[in-house]
C-alpha cells in the first residue's frame, strides 16, 4: 500500500467518523433526557481519560483521529446502546409555547426583533432542565400547533430516551403562556 493511499484512507476514514458521530448525536443524544451541563461534563471528563490513557500507555494511532474520531464515537455508542435497548414504552402528552428569542433583523445586527424559537416550554415546567429534547430543528412541524405528545422509554442505562414526537393541535383549545 503505498503513503498515498494511506493518507487517503486515514483523510477518508476522518470524514465518515466526523459524520458518523455528527449524524449519532443529532439523532440519538438530542432524543435523550440528559441535561447540557451532565452531557459536557461527561464528555470533558470522558477526553481527560481518553488522554490520560493516550498519554500512559502511548497508543500508536494518530492523535486527531484518537481525540476527534474515536473518543466522540465511543461517547456516541454509549448513548446508541441506552437508546436501542430502552424498555417500558409510555406516552406523555403536554400543552407548549414556544420560546422567545432575539432575531437579527433586516437592517443587520444592530436591529432587535422578537421571533419565536424551536425550544419549547412545556406545561406545569415539566422537563425544563433537559434542553435538548425540547428543542426541535424544524419549525414548520410545530408551527401553529400546542401539544406534543412524545413516546417516551427508559434506556438501557437509565436515560430516558424520546423515541418519537407528534405535534398536534389543543382540542380543548386552552392556551398554556409560560
Amino acid at each position: 500500500m503505498t503513503e498515498h493511499y494511506k493518507a487517503f484512507l486515514t483523510d477518508l476514514l476522518k470524514v465518515f467518523g466526523f459524520i458518523l458521530n455528527a449524524f449519532l448525536f443529532f439523532s440519538i443524544i438530542t432524543y435523550t433526557f440528559i441535561s447540557v451541563k451532565n452531557l459536557f461534563i461527561s464528555f470533558i471528563l470522558l477526553m481527560s481519560i481518553g488522554f490520560i490513557l493516550f498519554r500512559i500507555f502511548r497508543i500508536q494511532i494518530n492523535r486527531y483521529v484518537f481525540f476527534l474520531i474515536l473518543l466522540p464515537l465511543l461517547f456516541n455508542c454509549f448513548f446508541l446502546f441506552n437508546y436501542v435497548f430502552s424498555k417500558r414504552p409510555t406516552q406523555e402528552t403536554y400543552l407548549y409555547a414556544y420560546g422567545i428569542t432575539d432575531i437579527q433583523g433586516s437592517k443587520g445586527r444592530y436591529s432587535s426583533q422578537k421571533g419565536r424559537s424551536t425550544t419549547i416550554y412545556l406545561e406545569g415546567g415539566v422537563y425544563k432542565e433537559y434542553t435538548l429534547p425540547r428543542m426541535f430543528f424544524n419549525y414548520e412541524k410545530m408551527k401553529d400547533k400546542s401539544v406534543i405528545t412524545y413516546d417516551i422509554e427508559d434506556g438501557f442505562f437509565s436515560f430516558r430516551v424520546v423515541k418519537d414526537y407528534e405535534f398536534s393541535e389543543d382540542s380543548t383549545n386552552h392556551i398554556f403562556q409560560y
